[in-house]
């Protein structure tokens, strides 16, 4: 089976994401190549879901808030189905800069 990069709506995700993405629908619809996956995508669009950046110091009284690590959380992708309503998907993106 040839691995290849797969694209969903306008993004094409990187290998990485492509292998995750692979593993869930394989285990959801039984797929066996990333021919048939990219297949199947060609139905679907995608959104990048950014984590929200609010220091807990504009939420709490600054001496109360905490030290936050300088990474606040993690970017994802949710791809879904834009014809119909159909099972979504959500991989952690490659590039969490």
């Amino acid at each position: 089976m040839a691995k290849q990069r797969i694209t969903v709506g306008y993004v094409e995700l990187t290998q990485d994401e492509s292998d995750r993405l692979f593993e869930e629908v394989k285990k959801s619809r039984g797929i066996d190549s990333y021919g048939e996956l990219q297949s199947l995508m060609e139905d679907y669009d995608s959104t990048v879901e950014e984590p929200v950046k609010q220091p807990l110091k504009e939420v709490l009284d600054e001496e109360e808030a905490p030290e936050e690590p300088a990474q606040q959380g993690l970017r994802y992708i949710n791809i879904f189905n834009a014809i119909e309503a159909d099972e979504s998907y959500r991989i952690e993106a490659s590039n969490q800069e």
